[in-house]
């Protein structure tokens, strides 16, 4: 069950010390290593903390405090990730969680999940670039290469929408394998027609598509952050904050960019974009001014 923000809250002290006494009992192979049910607490807890502290976010190594615990909790985790009684919410955390935990013991599971004929769409493709991570990258590439059978045709104006929609789901991909040279560069094409196509469209549409683009900026900085490329990052980080859907806060603690928050530039463009993004939001807020009266 979902637990409340407030009950959340107040948690994660006592969920990482657990975690860290009962990985110490682990390794030592003292007795006192979890039963089942402490290991699925212990799992529970820790989803707990980080959809409390940083759900707006999904980086690589979010989950780190349950790598530890090894096979045994990447098998639950799968677990979660298949029951569909779960909250969806709580399964996709699971999926996130096993992108830092799975390990080679656990890729006979996994292709049993794949031959499931009624796995659901958004499973099958957790489960497919999990064993691209581990090394089994035939179903991860054969999807990127259905893809590229749509995405790198020049678009006509016929098929523009299925190759932007194509572009989103690849860089995705590239991007979740650790193909960041090539995440990138499906960004930034996409970025483009993009921006070709706003001003060809009814003006009641520009303002959607504008902010969508805004949006994968923040995709783009991600991958530019993990390259080392820190100025381009800055730079499609500053652009995204123009999108209705990303916050400062998710630059704040998103683990992608941390190279980011580590540059001395850091502090002063945080700054810079919180006092721009108050000042627009009170503009957003004062009502205009009325006319006087004769």
């Amino acid at each position: 069950m979902a637990h409340s923000k407030r009950t959340r809250a107040t948690r994660p002290e006592k969920s990482l010390l657990w975690l860290l006494v009962t990985t110490m009992a682990i390794s030592s192979g003292s007795s006192a290593a979890p039963l089942p049910a402490d290991l699925s607490t212990i799992v529970q807890e820790e989803l707990d903390r980080v959809a409390a502290t940083e759900d707006q976010v999904r980086y690589r190594g979010q989950y780190a405090a349950l790598v530890p615990l090894g096979t045994p909790a990447a098998r639950l985790l799968l677990t979660m990730l298949r029951n569909e009684d779960l909250f969806i919410a709580r399964r996709r955390q699971a999926a996130n969680a096993l992108h830092d935990v799975a390990n080679t013991e656990l890729i006979g599971a996994l292709h049993q999940t794949m031959a499931d004929l009624l796995l659901e769409p958004w499973v099958e493709t957790e489960v497919g670039l999990l064993l691209a991570r581990l090394g089994e990258r035939q179903t991860l590439d054969r999807w990127i290469g259905l893809l590229r059978r749509i995405t790198d045709p020049p678009p006509t104006t016929v098929t523009l929408a299925e190759v932007l929609k194509g572009l989103g789901t690849l860089g995705d991909l590239q991007f979740r394998s650790a193909d960041l040279a090539g995440a990138s560069l499906t960004h930034q094409r996409r970025v483009g027609l993009m921006k070709d196509l706003i001003p060809r469209v009814s003006k009641r549409l520009q303002s959607a598509l504008t902010d969508e683009m805004h949006a994968i900026h923040y995709n783009l900085a991600c991958c530019l952050a993990l390259s080392g490329k820190v100025e381009e990052a800055f730079e499609a980080a500053q652009i995204s904050l123009l999108s209705s859907t990303i916050r400062i806060t998710m630059v704040e603690v998103d683990g992608d960019l941390r190279a980011l928050r580590a540059d001395p530039q850091w502090g002063e463009w945080l700054l810079q974009q919180r006092l721009l993004h108050q000042s627009s939001a009170r503009e957003l807020e004062e009502p205009e001014p009325k006319e006087k009266q004769r």
